[in-house]
């Protein structure tokens, strides 16, 4: 089943819609824009961008490892806490609002009318997605975690490991438990592949503009696919 927009596809018995971020409710990775605003503010070099694309592509086409995913984030070492969530807030003015889909907002609307909470669950970084979760008014977010020393510098590392595939349905799970509700009553919505164990824990799995991987298994599931436009906000 394939919608545009989606708008009468909204599960309106889920009891929670928890929404993948990037290439799901945004056109681009937030952590792009993030590393455009540091290379803009001189706070990341243009050779620690370099590699940016061979690892976009890995993604892409579902072969980036968790073990590529984990190695240390050099180019946040050693900056403050403050510092990062100032250049994240930053990257939103310089971009990010015109970044999140039209049609997700307009989705979000409707599922807070259903009476249904919205969570989030992304790999991308705390700090990065601070700013989206607040002008969305989101209140419960799954994500990789920066970890800080004492000083609350960066260390370079995640905390407990990146949230992404298996790692990323088991935090979605967590979240379910805590929040008292049952997975079999939750809808998680996702662009890519790598999301197939959380899409496979919730009852109501939903692709959105699906890479060519998840799209074949959407369409052999009999999963709904959503076709959100690109047109900016």
């Amino acid at each position: 089943m394939t919608q545009r927009t989606g708008a009468g596809l909204l599960r309106r018995d889920a009891r929670i819609h928890i929404f993948d971020v990037d290439h799901t409710l945004t056109r681009y990775s937030t952590g792009t824009l993030y590393a455009r605003a540091g290379l803009r503010d001189g706070m990341v070099s243009l050779r620690q961008l370099a590699s940016m694309p061979f690892y976009y592509l890995l993604y892409r086409i579902g072969r980036l490892s968790l073990g590529t995913v984990t190695k240390k984030i050099k180019p946040l070492q050693g900056y403050t806490r403050k510092e990062l969530v100032d250049l994240a807030y930053r990257a939103w003015e310089a971009g990010g609002h015109d970044n999140v889909f039209k049609s997700a907002r307009a989705y979000l609307d409707a599922c807070r009318a259903a009476g249904a909470e919205i969570a989030l669950a992304t790999s991308s970084f705390d700090v990065i997605i601070e700013p989206l979760q607040e002008a969305l008014g989101i209140h419960h977010v799954i994500s990789s975690v920066l970890e800080f020393d004492r000083e609350d510098r960066s260390t370079g590392w995640l905390a407990g490991g990146p949230c992404y595939a298996e790692a990323k349905a088991d935090r979605i799970v967590a979240l379910l438990h805590e929040l008292g509700n049952d997975p079999e009553e939750c809808a998680f919505y996702s662009d890519s592949f790598h999301d197939l164990p959380g899409l496979r824990t919730v009852g109501m799995p939903v692709a959105v503009n699906p890479d060519i991987l998840l799209k074949r298994v959407a369409r052999r599931e009999g999963w709904p696919i959503l076709r959100w436009d690109r047109e900016k906000t």
